[in-house]
């Protein structure tokens, strides 16, 4: 019998016998796999040729991204900040700016025109230059191929006494179906009306902790009050209102209205804190409860600033676009004062504060930094399905690539610092790095969240794991994905592979919320390898490698 100080120990040179790996092999045999929820495999880019945008692809591939431009159909859409929705195993359904709804074969949805109708400018501007992503998409909890798309209705109400159009009068609410027409999926209705409550145009999404169900987040223009709406599939269960207690924007000028209103209200991983600006070079970070919903104050603090000369002009500049790191320790920055970190369990979070990377100078359409020392070579964060913070805005690739290391160890690539891309050298895309909620986040289990009432039978899960490895014959680079039934901080998931004599030739731990791991094998021997997937160093699934010549 295999034992856990012979097969399990983390070493390449590690010897085991024959019986070991066929006994571990015959362990495994009845591990079933779980629902893979990889619905943020592909984004969305666009390539400029000769006048026409095409649409490209990009797709997470082994530990890096592939990039599939497509030929534009008769139907010609702008899709400049577009985002991608991916069925739970990672093939791409369809992709939407917004208002335009497109199937995977590049042509228009049945019914995917006419969202957003009478929107700020009358054109259907959704992308709104100030609020560039006011929608985003999740799948239905209960059905497969079922998604909706929430998008909040951008009205030209000025926001007094600054006049900043940058209210939504209401949130709306669109289903797609992608088992009808064929496969190509249709828009079943678009355009409803969730509430006729006047907030900001961008909002978060979590999932609830029940698994299946979603909060929606809104805020106040000011941020001071937050309306959590629970949704199950298209219905509304119930509102929660929150206020930030002990706070006031009374000393608010027009700046600071415009840098808490339209700017993005961004979620950690696993849910349970928000972080917004609070008026012009502040923060105020916010516990969530997945459970309730409620929205609870924990601390406010400077993001400091940095002295920036530009086109000609001086000033002190900050930051105010965020993301969270995987764990939800270190919190990223972005602005016109440079990418920065900060350390959330810091005592003093200010004094944490750590400068990345310079001005992020916007770059031209051929990935040169702008003549006229222009800012702007920045966009979103996103957290990637292999761990990784990537940053893309237009021509300008940045990329943090362990975000839950401090400072220099975060492995940070500014794009203006490293020209022409941090992606490499032959990447001359314009990509977004659209935010989208955390599909993996999955159930609180034990907690009184999975037993909320429902009308609505939960599917019954698997709770499995599973692990694929493409090609299943290989002589180069092999591609690794996992399942798990949960994907949170708590989970240790680790790789392994081994070859038959029980040598391990690779261990891996993945980031929490990461399924993405390459394997490069040109310098293996030949022969049949067992790619083991392990939870707290217990085996959990596993596939099998043959390395040819």
């Amino acid at each position: 019998m295999w034992t856990a100080s012979c097969f399990w120990q983390k070493t390449s040179n590690m010897k085991c016998s024959i019986y070991t790996v066929l006994t571990l092999f015959a362990l495994l045999a009845g591990v079933q796999g779980g629902h893979a929820q990889h619905h943020d495999r592909n984004w969305m880019g666009v390539f400029f040729l000769d006048t026409l945008y095409q649409p490209v692809i990009m797709g997470f591939e082994n530990d890096s991204i592939g990039y599939e431009v497509r030929q534009p159909t008769s139907d010609i859409i702008d899709l400049l900040e577009s985002v991608a929705m991916s069925d739970a195993s990672g093939n791409l359904q369809f992709y939407t700016n917004g208002n335009v709804v497109v199937s995977w074969d590049g042509y228009i949805m049945e019914g995917g025109k006419g969202f957003n109708e009478g929107a700020i400018d009358g054109n259907n501007i959704f992308n709104y230059g100030y609020v560039p992503h006011t929608y985003q998409l999740i799948p239905d909890g209960y059905e497969e191929g079922v998604y909706y798309m929430l998008h909040s209705f951008i009205s030209d109400e000025d926001l007094e006494p600054c006049d900043v159009p940058s209210v939504s009068s209401r949130m709306q609410l669109s289903k797609i179906d992608m088992r009808l027409n064929g496969g190509k999926g249709k828009v079943v209705y678009k355009n409803r009306y969730i509430n006729e409550v006047l907030m900001g145009a961008a909002f978060a999404v979590v999932q609830h902790g029940n698994g299946h169900d979603w909060w929606l987040v809104q805020r106040s223009p000011d941020g001071m009050d937050f309306l959590s709406s629970l949704l199950q599939r298209d219905s509304v269960l119930l509102t929660v209102e929150s206020s930030m207690t002990g706070l006031s924007s009374d000393w608010y000028d027009c700046s600071d209205f415009w840098n808490s209103a339209l700017n993005l209200l961004d979620v950690s991983p696993d849910g349970s804190m928000l972080l917004d600006n609070f008026g012009l070079g502040y923060a105020k970070l916010m516990g969530f409860d997945r459970c309730s919903g409620e929205v609870s104050l924990m601390d406010t603090f400077s993001l400091g600033s940095t002295y920036l000369e530009y086109n000609g002009g001086e000033g002190y500049a900050t930051v105010y676009g965020f993301a969270f790191s995987p764990s939800g320790r270190y919190l990223y920055g972005v602005g016109w004062a440079g990418f920065v970190q900060y350390d959330l369990w810091a005592s003093d979070i200010l004094a944490s504060r750590m400068p990345l990377g310079g001005v992020p100078w916007a770059l031209d359409d051929f990935q040169n930094l702008w003549p006229d020392g222009g800012v702007g070579g920045f966009g979103p964060f996103t957290l990637g399905p292999d761990g990784k913070l990537y940053n893309f805005g237009w021509t300008a690739h940045n990329l943090i690539e362990y975000p839950d290391e401090p400072g220099e160890a975060s492995g940070y690539c500014i794009a203006a610092e490293n020209l022409p891309s941090c992606l490499g050298p032959n990447v001359p895309y314009y990509l977004f790095s659209t935010p989208h909620p955390n599909y993996r986040l999955g159930p609180l289990t034990g907690s009184g969240c999975d037993t909320i009432l429902s009308s609505v039978s939960s599917p019954v899960s698997d709770g499995g794991y599973g692990v694929t490895a493409s090609p299943t014959v290989a002589s180069g680079q092999v591609e690794v994905a996992i399942t798990l039934p949960s994907y949170g901080n708590h989970v240790a998931a680790e790789l392994q592979v081994v070859d038959m004599l029980g040598r391990v030739m690779e261990w891996h731990r993945f980031p929490p919320y990461a399924y993405l791991h390459s394997l490069e094998v040109s310098d293996w021997p030949a022969g049949i390898y067992s790619i083991v997937l392990l939870e707290k160093d217990r085996p959990k699934a596993s596939a099998r490698l043959v390395v040819a010549r």
